[in-house]
């Protein structure tokens, strides 16, 4: 970037991840209950699996990610978020009663996820004020300034009678998965193990399987997903069941910036990975 156009004073919490709706994304085993249930069919939301992903169940599933991975902040920009997922306006709760909505919404859940595990939420919004309530500072860019409007906006949300998002007594489970599936077992002598294709730095092909990592934005090359993909590699061949796989993780991570990348993907290794 050009210097001195103040982005030297930009900065950011190291665990931030900015969450968004992927509609047609997998999911792998993830406990969404606290944003979804009962769903048609009584397909069991504590562990929830699918090919194709809507798009509030993809960002349920990001926010329930985010908390496995140990994020302390969500960034979050509305114009990328499933809108039912975030917000239930007043009549529509009026006119669908709580148990034929099968989705709590994120506005129900933003307090709970500050006050009972510390992670905090920018959200950028300029369609619905629900938010004015639970927020605890309210920024107005105005020009390309921002104007601390907490105050005034505190003052106009009481004065409307936002309604009490409170939901007293919820708590959000433990994220305790051990790995994606069975399959992640370490590959017996003999077998040949999956390859490892990239094309660009958003199409990252594991075996047959293509992993589309078009709505990864903070990506910027393709030795980045080079580099991901022998991570996946990694982890399928030293597979641990004794630990989470965010533990699995986080050991895999300690080794590469300790040993550098190489160690992760040993004698096969490619040349190109960041």
């Amino acid at each position: 970037h050009i210097a001195g156009d103040g982005r030297e004073f930009v900065i950011t919490d190291a665990t931030a991840v900015k969450l968004r709706a992927e509609e047609g994304r997998v999911v792998k085993e993830v406990n969404i209950s606290p944003f979804i249930n009962h769903l048609p069919g009584g397909r069991d939301t504590r562990s929830f699996s699918t090919e194709d992903a809507s798009g509030s169940t993809s960002q349920a599933a990001a926010v329930m990610e985010g908390i496995e991975a140990g994020a302390r902040l969500f960034l979050i920009d509305e114009d990328t978020c499933a809108t039912n997922f975030m917000v239930r306006d007043e009549l529509m709760q009026r006119v669908i009663a709580p148990d034929k909505e099968p989705i709590t919404p994120f506005l129900v859940r933003i307090r709970p996820l500050f006050e009972d595990l510390g992670i905090s939420t920018i959200l950028v919004v300029g369609s619905s004020g629900a938010f004015f309530g639970p927020a605890d500072c309210v920024l107005q860019m105005d020009n390309y300034r921002a104007l601390d409007i907490t105050q005034r906006t505190k003052q106009e949300a009481k004065a409307y009678g936002l309604p009490d998002v409170a939901d007293d007594g919820f708590s959000f489970p433990p994220a305790e998965r051990k790995r994606y599936e069975a399959s992640l077992k370490g590959v017996r002598r003999g077998e040949r193990p999956p390859k490892i294709k990239v094309q660009g730095k958003d199409a990252l092909y594991y075996d047959k399987s293509l992993i589309d990592l078009r709505y990864v934005e903070q990506l910027v090359c393709e030795e980045q997903t080079r580099a991901l993909g022998y991570m996946l590699l990694y982890l399928h061949t030293h597979s641990d069941s004794a630990k989470t796989l965010a533990e699995q993780l986080g050991v895999l991570y300690s080794k590469a910036v300790r040993e550098g990348l190489e160690s992760i993907a040993k004698a096969d290794c490619p040349p190109f990975m960041a």
